[in-house]
């Protein structure tokens, strides 16, 4: 039998070598300049940022305006009626509901759930509103899947804060968790301009496990928010850790993201981790608070997505 090689054969056969070469330095030089502006955007602060949305930026001066009250934040909600919608939805999730009452109404809502949480509503509104891409840009899905990603973290996080004693502010770790990916999101918006880094989606993932979290803690830092979520969302990789120190924001962000990304019946499995250790808990206790708290999950999740 005359010898016959695959690329022969194969209707989805290999690039030739020259071209596949020619494709890979393609994707090198790409990624080198992308980490190249990356590195002198970081170290310059020089962020070509999408500007924080308008109402959600007038929501975080009212909250923090100590003349303030519950009427002046409800005025500002109610001129963006997707963001008032969000938040009707959140005071009447299972996690902010209180009795069978609903909700219906702006200053009963904001009542109910607290200006920290309409402050992470606008949040979750604003990085919809603020990571757009274009029709037909190569990365819509991808951010897609981002913002969604951010709501479930954040939701975990809050859901973990309640029961980690060292947290005293469950809403300010909810308001990390929803930014803690705004470093991928603006990565992946960027890279958008550089069609092989899309073509090559290792490649992409490389770049954005690199420098997500120091591109996050710049943006968070530019957007006017608190040191310890800048900080949180710097450190929630960090895997090794002070068993015997107390719980921070970094150690809930770092547990939630592995929860987000392998599920809940991966939470057993998770009892060796340092970030468990500090925050008290074993595995299978953090399964049971997991399994405890799938409801009110699900239902904040649906309420900011």
């Amino acid at each position: 039998m005359k010898d016959v090689t695959s690329t022969s054969v194969n209707p989805f056969k290999e690039e030739p070598p020259d071209e596949a070469a020619a494709k890979r330095a393609a994707v090198d030089a790409a990624a080198l300049q992308f980490v190249r502006q990356l590195g002198r955007d970081l170290a310059h602060g020089e962020f070509d940022l999408p500007p924080f949305p308008d109402t959600p930026l007038r929501v975080q001066e009212c909250i923090r305006d100590p003349n303030s009250d519950i009427h002046a934040l409800a005025a500002i909600v109610a001129t963006e009626p997707a963001l008032a919608a969000r938040l009707m939805r959140m005071a009447n999730s299972a996690m902010m509901r209180r009795g069978p009452i609903e909700v219906t109404d702006i200053p009963t809502a904001i009542s109910r759930v607290g200006m920290a949480m309409v402050q992470n509503a606008a949040v979750s509104f604003a990085g919809r509103e603020a990571f757009k891409a274009p029709a037909g840009s190569p990365c819509i899905d991808d951010l897609n899947q981002l913002r969604r990603r951010s709501v479930m973290v954040g939701s975990l996080a809050y859901l973990l804060a309640r029961r980690v004693r060292a947290i005293k502010k469950a809403d300010e770790a909810m308001l990390a968790g929803l930014l803690s990916n705004v470093g991928k999101l603006y990565i992946v918006m960027k890279a958008a301009d550089h069609p092989e880094l899309f073509v090559d989606r290792e490649a992409l993932e490389r770049l954005v496990a690199q420098w997500h979290t120091g591109v996050a803690r710049a943006i968070v830092e530019s957007w006017g928010f608190p040191e310890a979520i800048a900080l949180a969302v710097d450190e929630q990789e960090i895997r090794e850790r002070d068993r015997l120190a107390p719980a921070d924001l970094s150690d809930l962000l770092f547990v939630a993201n592995l929860v987000a990304r392998a599920g809940n019946k991966a939470a057993e499995q998770l009892g060796e981790l340092d970030a468990l250790a500090r925050m008290r808990l074993s595995g299978e206790q953090l399964a049971e608070l997991l399994e405890e708290g799938a409801e009110e999950l699900e239902s904040m999740v649906a309420a900011m997505s």
